[in-house]
């Protein structure tokens, strides 16, 4: 083997690893937006009145949205625990996550009260491709190691794959903070009775939330990285 194999090699191997976690990159940072979008409709309601079809939209985008992240979170789980199911689950998330990002954009058509334009296509379009693309990845078989090769010693984990792992640590750590950073926030402020006047429950609530949110992303790499090298020694 020659000196200029090695970084190939290095290269292919962080590319194989980069492209085999390109569906959980993919869910992360779905579901992540998902929340955002929840959050967003979420204040585009609160104590305005919209027409009809409007409000049936937005609930019905609230409610997609919440079985985007329940049923996310649920196939991350598989993800980390590495289950045999996880490309069964993924794709059942996948092409719901499909079947919303052309339903959405149609049925806002027939409303009369929005203008239609080009973006939302054009971000439907690129969801639906990376959809379709992680979910090839998941369907395709995998090699099989041959049980009589002589395992590899462990060594030190790659650089690459601490910085995917403390990326999706971020992702998640920050999704899982918000969504617990917000439960907590309307709890807290039921408990201390604090005032809605000019919206002060609602910024409370959101304080708290993003609190949530900045705890959740510093801890997430944090843990994340140790994670994988107590794996790595294991």
């Amino acid at each position: 083997m020659t000196t200029n194999q090695e970084p190939a090699q290095g290269g292919r191997a962080f590319h194989q690893d980069l492209v085999a976690a390109a569906p959980v990159i993919w869910l992360c940072a779905s579901t992540l937006l998902s929340l955002r979008g929840l959050w967003q409709s979420g204040w585009a309601v609160f104590g305005i009145e919209l027409p009809p079809g409007v409000m049936g939209y937005i609930y019905a985008s609230q409610a997609a949205g919440v079985v985007q992240v329940l049923l996310g979170l649920y196939v991350l789980g598989l993800a980390w625990r590495r289950s045999p199911r996880f490309p069964f689950w993924f794709t059942v998330w996948a092409a719901i996550a499909i079947l919303a990002d052309i339903g959405f954009p149609v049925a806002s058509l027939f409303i009369g009260a929005f203008v239609p334009t080009w973006s939302p296509w054009l971000i439907a379009a690129v969801s639906i491709a990376i959809s379709a693309w992680t979910i090839t990845l998941v369907r395709r078989p995998r090699t099989v190691a041959v049980a009589s090769a002589p395992a590899a010693p462990a060594g030190p984990v790659p650089v690459g794959v601490l910085i995917l792992n403390a990326v999706l640590g971020l992702i998640l750590g920050g999704a899982a903070g918000l969504g617990i950073g917000l439960l907590a926030g309307s709890v807290i402020v039921d408990w201390l009775d604090v005032s809605c006047f000019e919206g002060g429950c609602g910024y409370a609530a959101a304080a708290i939330g993003l609190l949530g949110l900045i705890l959740g992303a510093v801890g997430g790499p944090i843990f994340a990285v140790l994670r994988t090298r107590r794996g790595r020694r294991a």
